[in-house]
């Protein structure tokens, strides 16, 4: 066993809890929190907000009960949620012609460019967090990364998804 077994397994494991948890609590406050400088103008989303704009601005337009099922969230939360959307003048909803009993909802164009300032900020703050690392590292990092949000993992949240396409 070389010194660095040694200390990893000598460090309880609620310590090595309490560490990981304090780092993402740091990861979550820059990619969700932080908003970029021209944001400011912009309305406050939650954090569920932000995932319902996610699902929409990936998929583009999609059917309420079909939104709720891919966020795992019962169809009055999604409702809900959307509704603050709407209130925003971030997301529209329609109802389907032929059957007015179903509705769609999709980013309309203020929602769009949001989710795309989003997703610029989200990836600069990402861009910044992986040059602090090698090469190497960083092949690792996203290795561990992956193994500890893949198949199997208690999350049942979809956002990586559209990494599998």
């Amino acid at each position: 066993m070389t010194h660095a077994q040694y200390t990893a397994s000598a460090v309880p494991l609620e310590a090595q809890l309490n560490e990981l948890i304090a780092h993402f609590d740091i990861l979550y406050r820059r990619l969700m929190v932080a908003r970029p400088a021209s944001a400011a103008s912009e309305p406050e989303v939650s954090r569920q907000e932000i995932r319902v704009m996610t699902v929409l601005g990936k998929k583009g337009t999609t059917i309420m009960s079909d939104l709720a099922r891919g966020l795992n969230l019962a169809l009055s939360t999604a409702t809900n949620t959307v509704d603050k959307l709407v209130s925003k003048d971030l997301v529209e909803r329609t109802r389907v012609d032929e059957d007015r009993r179903i509705v769609q909802v999709a980013l309309n164009e203020k929602g769009k460019r949001f989710y795309e300032a989003l997703l610029e900020c989200q990836l600069a703050m990402g861009r910044t967090m992986l040059e602090a690392l090698s090469p190497g590292e960083r092949e690792i990092f996203l290795e561990l990364m992956a193994k500890m949000t893949g198949p199997g993992q208690t999350s049942a949240e979809p956002e990586l998804e559209h990494l599998a396409h």
